[in-house]
């Protein structure tokens, strides 16, 4: 069965059938410094430790410094009178997001997680913000709210304001 198997295949598919079955190449593989010759991985030990002197992991990072994002000042009853509703994440964060479109050259900010009356947010961030009719939309599949422009920081602060 294996006469069939020409030497082109067997180097060809070296490392595979050496993995799988070392003796069809005629090559047994029964030290640990032939299989270095042969192309297996090998495991080489960290290049730094992973403790420090005091027996702790290392930290191999540095925490990102940012303001906290304050909590609600309004309470569930005083919201649940508000037309609408821009609830948190579950990490406690505004759903505001902010992508870069067109290689960087335009700003879009993303308003998630809206329950109520979502024409009367649009009209109110239109009103407050500054900003034109045309650069305001509500995406009619994810019922988020998009703003065309550089407006992240300002739509967090008057959510905020808000008591969102």
């Amino acid at each position: 069965m294996h006469q069939g198997v020409s030497r082109a295949i067997c180097r060809w598919q070296n490392h595979r059938l050496l993995r799988l079955r070392p003796s069809i190449c005629g090559a047994a593989i029964n030290s640990p410094s032939s299989l270095a010759v042969y192309g297996s991985p090998s495991w080489s030990p960290p290049s730094r430790p992973l403790t420090n002197a005091a027996g702790e992991l290392a930290r191999s990072y540095t925490p990102i410094s940012r303001a906290s994002t304050p909590p609600p000042t309004k309470s569930p009853e005083e919201l649940a009178g508000a037309p609408y509703i821009v609830r948190r994440t579950p990490s406690t964060q505004l759903p505001v997001y902010r992508r870069s479109k067109s290689g960087g050259n335009r700003q879009v900010v993303f308003i998630k997680k809206v329950d109520g009356d979502r024409k009367k947010l649009l009209e109110d961030l239109v009103e407050s913000l500054g900003v034109s009719k045309e650069d305001v939309r509500l995406n009619p599949t994810t019922q988020h709210i998009e703003l065309k422009g550089n407006y992240y920081d300002k739509t967090k602060s008057w959510l905020l304001e808000r008591g969102f």
